[in-house]
Protein backbone atom coordinates (compact mmCIF):
# COMPACT_ATOMS: atom_id res chain seq x y z
CA UNK A 1 0.00 0.00 0.00
CA UNK A 2 1.17 3.45 -0.65
CA UNK A 3 2.07 6.33 2.14
CA UNK A 4 -1.38 7.61 1.61
CA UNK A 5 -3.49 4.64 1.20
CA UNK A 6 -1.70 3.45 5.17
CA UNK A 7 -2.93 7.62 6.51
CA UNK A 8 -6.46 7.13 5.09
CA UNK A 9 -6.51 3.71 6.85
CA UNK A 10 -5.47 5.58 10.16
CA UNK A 11 -7.22 8.43 9.31
CA UNK A 12 -10.30 6.17 9.10
CA UNK A 13 -9.53 4.56 12.48
CA UNK A 14 -9.58 7.70 14.31
CA UNK A 15 -13.04 8.52 13.08
CA UNK A 16 -15.67 9.21 16.35
CA UNK A 17 -17.82 6.27 16.70
CA UNK A 18 -21.08 7.06 14.90
CA UNK A 19 -24.48 5.38 15.77
CA UNK A 20 -27.77 5.10 13.77
CA UNK A 21 -31.24 6.33 15.21
CA UNK A 22 -31.85 3.51 17.27
CA UNK A 23 -28.15 3.92 19.11
CA UNK A 24 -26.19 1.01 17.43
CA UNK A 25 -23.12 1.33 16.37
CA UNK A 26 -22.36 1.87 12.65
CA UNK A 27 -19.41 0.21 11.75
CA UNK A 28 -16.70 1.95 9.75
CA UNK A 29 -16.69 0.91 6.15
CA UNK A 30 -13.06 -0.33 4.44
CA UNK A 31 -12.11 -1.68 1.20
CA UNK A 32 -10.79 -5.50 1.42
CA UNK A 33 -7.21 -3.83 0.88
CA UNK A 34 -7.30 -1.64 3.87
CA UNK A 35 -8.64 -4.80 6.26
CA UNK A 36 -5.82 -7.04 4.94
CA UNK A 37 -3.87 -4.30 5.51
CA UNK A 38 -5.09 -4.26 9.26
CA UNK A 39 -4.43 -7.58 9.54
CA UNK A 40 -1.12 -8.17 8.52
CA UNK A 41 0.03 -5.28 10.73
CA UNK A 42 -1.97 -7.13 13.75
CA UNK A 43 0.10 -10.58 12.58
CA UNK A 44 3.47 -8.16 12.51
CA UNK A 45 4.42 -9.15 16.84
CA UNK A 46 3.40 -13.27 16.04
CA UNK A 47 5.78 -13.37 13.05
CA UNK A 48 8.23 -11.82 14.37
CA UNK A 49 8.12 -14.19 17.63
CA UNK A 50 8.00 -17.13 14.97
CA UNK A 51 11.12 -15.28 13.26
CA UNK A 52 13.04 -15.84 16.25
CA UNK A 53 12.02 -19.00 17.67
CA UNK A 54 12.11 -21.10 14.33
CA UNK A 55 15.66 -18.94 13.83
CA UNK A 56 14.62 -17.97 10.45
CA UNK A 57 12.69 -20.99 8.99
CA UNK A 58 9.00 -19.92 8.89
CA UNK A 59 8.21 -23.40 8.42
CA UNK A 60 8.99 -26.04 11.02
CA UNK A 61 9.65 -29.43 9.77
CA UNK A 62 7.19 -32.28 10.37
CA UNK A 63 7.86 -33.86 14.05
CA UNK A 64 8.01 -37.71 11.72
CA UNK A 65 10.93 -35.98 10.26
CA UNK A 66 13.16 -34.34 12.57
CA UNK A 67 16.13 -36.27 13.85
CA UNK A 68 16.77 -36.93 17.38
CA UNK A 69 19.08 -33.56 17.63
CA UNK A 70 16.20 -31.76 16.15
CA UNK A 71 13.88 -32.93 18.41
CA UNK A 72 15.61 -31.91 21.78
CA UNK A 73 16.46 -28.68 20.64
CA UNK A 74 12.72 -27.76 19.85
CA UNK A 75 10.89 -25.33 22.11
CA UNK A 76 7.33 -26.06 23.06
Amino acid sequence: MTHTEIQEVHRKLALSVKRDDSGKVMPTQFSEREKNFMVFQMMHKMREDNRKRFAGRMIQKNWNKMSKKEKNNLEL
